[in-house]
């Protein structure tokens, strides 16, 4: 008798979604090449290649916005894919702004509060995230405006920031993208907060 091929079986997640019982998926895929994109522009934001690392990240972004396209028209959605593709995004997006602020040597770089600001909410909603599943064996934040908002934001922060390099007339309105920023960090932590002590609350 032949051994019997391994098959990818469909299970349901909390939300009535069907996902594939594999890592072996084309979003996975992406995931991990926008992950290992992360290497090369971090090395041409330290070396002043600002047009080398837009264009990385420029990639980086439209795998960002596809995969989870593909996972729908391919039917190929699975745990590891909702759970990494955050991760990878966060990773992407804190990467960058460390590299950014303080590894740019002699050439313009991003305030490190800015950095400090990204990094701290970041850390902070992890930590959140796990006191929460902790307490109330449950992590279903729901994206809201503002978070999609901040995630917006911090996006257009990094590729304004690497098009100034090359288009100085565009540096004037950093300051002011440095503060939106900043402000949309408070107000979506702060949602963010709000909505894991719903999350305790409704547990007990």
């Amino acid at each position: 008798m032949s051994p019997r091929k391994a098959t990818r079986v469909p299970v349901a997640n909390s939300s009535g979604r069907q996902e594939v019982d594999t890592w072996r998926t084309v979003p996975n895929l992406i995931t991990a090449v926008r992950i290992l994109l992360i290497l090369p522009f971090s090395y041409f934001v330290a070396h002043g290649e600002d047009f080398y690392a837009l264009a990385i990240f420029f990639v980086a972004s439209v795998s960002d916005s596809i995969d989870g396209t593909v996972a729908r028209w391919l039917n190929q959605r699975s745990k590891l894919g909702r759970l990494v593709d955050p991760v990878a995004d966060k990773f992407l997006t804190g990467v960058a702004y460390v590299m950014m602020s303080s590894f740019r040597g002699d050439r313009p770089a991003i305030p490190v509060w800015v950095m400090v600001a990204v990094i701290t909410r970041d850390v902070l909603i992890l930590v959140g995230c796990a006191i929460v599943y902790c307490i109330a064996h449950d992590t279903s934040f729901k994206p809201t405006v503002f978070g999609k908002l901040n995630t917006f934001l911090e996006l257009l922060t990094i590729g304004w920031f690497l098009t100034a390099m090359q288009f100085p007339v565009l540096v004037s309105a950093l300051p002011t993208l440095y503060v939106l920023t900043t402000l949309s960090i408070l107000v979506s932590s702060v949602d963010y907060t709000r909505q894991g002590v719903a999350l305790i609350r409704a547990a007990r």
